[in-house]
């Protein structure tokens, strides 16, 4: 029992799932996620990361219904890894690979981008309003945890400007994995590359990679267009391959770290290679 966080009434909490279930799944069916991170010993785990004491039922529903959409919408666009039908790889009919180069670009239309943006700002909210270690690097004010809170209970989306939303995909299939949220510094125009940088939180979904700018302005957002999600009826993914990605690299380093400091316990996890996750 207790208040929910995201509708304040009092009642029963419910399992919550902080990235959707469909989204965080074992490489292998039938076999534990073997957990590790940066600074703690590596774990099984049965199930995607849920908090127990996050929302009651009515919050979930709001959560959930979210979560539906959103998942469907994924899959219908091939953003998610898990909507390749078995493909190793984005079709060159799906997106548009730069000439001698592991990057490309896809120009999404027929989605709508606000409510995706609304999907993805309820995950942040999620990870924020959580107490569970894997989520500690998700800091947000109180003033700001207010305002998502009250843009996910309204359904709205707007300011595009408050935690605008950037896109990157996996354009070929690698490790499947699930990888909790960071907090990075990043580039703030991609066509700039030597330009200022800015705080950003990280998330990673089933090979598609949502970066949340901490910092923004209406004047900068209007600026990147539909390079930001929500801004217009369509949306510019980047792309690239896992084989050139700071995905890659930051797995091989993690699961270098974990055997090297942990071989005992690298050791009694089954599988660990295949069912890797941070």
């Amino acid at each position: 029992m207790g208040k929910c966080k995201l509708t304040g009434d009092e009642g029963p909490f419910v399992k919550a799932h902080i990235i959707p279930k469909a989204l965080t799944y074992p490489a292998t069916k039938g076999l534990p996620f073997a957990q590790s991170g940066r600074d703690y010993a590596p774990k099984k785990r049965w199930d995607s990361w849920y908090d127990p004491e996050l929302v009651t039922a009515k919050g979930e529903k709001i959560l959930t219904d979210l979560d539906t959409w959103a998942i469907e919408e994924l899959r219908k666009h091939k953003l998610i890894w898990k909507s390749w039908g078995g493909g190793a790889s984005l079709d060159s009919a799906d997106h548009h690979p730069l000439p001698d180069s592991s990057h490309g670009v896809r120009i999404i239309e027929g989605l709508d981008t606000g409510r995706l943006r609304l999907f993805l700002l309820s995950v942040l909210w999620r990870a924020a309003a959580s107490t569970m270690h894997e989520f500690a690097e998700v800091r947000i004010s109180a003033s700001n945890m207010r305002r998502l809170r009250r843009m996910i209970l309204e359904g709205n989306s707007e300011p595009a400007h408050f935690f605008p939303a950037s896109l990157t995909q996996l354009s070929t299939i690698g490790a499947i994995h699930n990888m909790a949220p960071i907090a990075q510094r990043k580039i703030a125009d991609v066509r700039q590359p030597h330009g200022k940088t800015i705080p950003i939180f990280r998330f990673y979904l089933d090979g598609l990679i949502a970066h949340f700018h901490q910092e923004s302005s209406p004047t900068e957002v209007a600026s990147l267009g539909p390079m930001l999600l929500g801004t217009e009826p369509r949306v510019a993914v980047t792309t690239v391959t896992f084989e050139a990605s700071w995905e890659r690299l930051n797995l091989s380093e993690l699961m270098r770290e974990a055997f090297e400091r942990w071989p005992e316990r690298m050791r009694r996890i089954p599988g660990f290679r295949d069912v890797w996750q941070e």
